[in-house]
């Protein structure tokens, strides 16, 4: 409206009645310059302000951070027992926001940029930052006031656990709910890919040292060690790995694949499994592993494609395969979970 008419007079309407006074009252005095007269008070139990920070690492991607994702859906709403909350997810990017989207299809969570939340509420809104480190855009004032704002009971920051320096509104509320003895959790959520973030180079250097170099990626060296970890364990015993095993030598003819373009991509000598688990009595493969980088294998890149006809195949000759990104998390637990379900599937 003001855009629409430059000239016509402002008044801020100083009476508040939605928000949590706690919650409000950072933006009144962060943005308001204490102007505002609260009068809403609060309708639940919940710790109205809370702060989840991840583990360290550079998980942002693209202006998306599957691993802010993975803290809510497997943290903060178990933990905060936000199952039938009334739940908002904002976030200042669309690519973050297209990622939410499709992790809550189905359920009743709403997620969305904080430009197009303006105007809406939820009892409880968890704030989504996605950057590695705070960016002016998602710093904006405005943004961020919007951000606060919408969340009538409850609101949870999800930051990276990088360290930041920097002075900036987010360090603001940050130390805001840090004042107020608000809770502030640190993610326990990590990855075995972690140890390619550059903060983790001796501590990578010192778990790859003990075992000789598998690949030239780092990745699937970590994977790898992973592996022989899980597999040491008594009731994984009769399984073993191995490392860029290929495709065609996988499978015990072509008949069941419906394209000439699969067939010419399951034959070719460079195609191939990262890994594969097979049973050591019978020599029968049980799991395909992949390894996906996130450049490389983004979405609507050649090798995407590539990495959808690979799933289609291994699915018509019915191998299980589990893909692992490394912006992802939880690969021990993952494969853990996979190799019980493979051995009741199998007894």
């Amino acid at each position: 409206m003001a855009g629409l008419f430059p000239g016509i007079p402002k008044t801020l309407l100083r009476e508040h009645y939605r928000c949590h006074p706690q919650i409000i009252n950072f933006c009144n005095r962060k943005f308001y310059h204490n102007q505002l007269i609260i009068l809403s008070e609060a309708q639940t139990g919940r710790e109205p302000l809370l702060v989840y920070r991840t583990v360290a690492g550079n998980h942002a991607r693209d202006r998306m951070n599957r691993r802010q994702i993975d803290v809510i859906t497997e943290e903060i709403i178990p933990q905060q027992k936000l199952e039938t909350a009334d739940l908002g997810i904002v976030t200042p990017y669309r690519n973050q926001t297209s990622a939410l989207q499709q992790a809550f299809q189905g359920t009743s969570v709403k997620a969305d940029t904080v430009d197009q939340f303006q105007g809406r509420e939820n009892d409880v809104i968890i704030l989504s930052t996605v950057d590695n480190e705070i960016s002016g855009f998602t710093d904006h004032p405005n943004r961020l006031n919007v951000a606060v704002s919408r969340a009538k009971d409850q609101l949870i920051l999800v930051v990276n656990g990088n360290e930041n320096e920097k002075d900036n509104n987010i360090s603001d509320l940050i130390r805001y709910i840090e004042y107020q003895n608000f809770t502030v959790v640190h993610s326990e959520l990590h990855s075995v890919f972690d140890y390619l973030y550059k903060g983790y180079e001796a501590k990578k250097r010192e778990i790859l040292s003990g075992q000789k170099q598998k690949s030239v990626f780092d990745s699937e060296n970590l994977m790898h060690l992973l592996i022989r970890k899980v597999l040491s364990q008594d009731e994984f015993s009769k399984y073993d790995a191995v490392l860029h095993f290929p495709l065609r030598n996988l499978l015990p003819d072509f008949s069941k694949l419906s394209a000439e373009e699969e067939e010419q991509y399951a034959g070719h000598y460079a195609t191939h499994l990262d890994f594969v688990i097979y049973n050591k009595l019978g020599k029968n493969p049980v799991l395909a592993i992949e390894v996906d980088g996130y450049g490389y294998h983004r979405e609507g890149s050649r090798q995407n494609e590539r990495d959808a006809m690979k799933n289609k195949i291994l699915e018509t000759y019915g191998l299980p395969l589990l893909r692992f990104s490394t912006t992802g998390s939880g690969e021990r637990e993952k494969l853990i979970s996979k190799l019980n379900e493979i051995g009741k599937n199998n007894s």
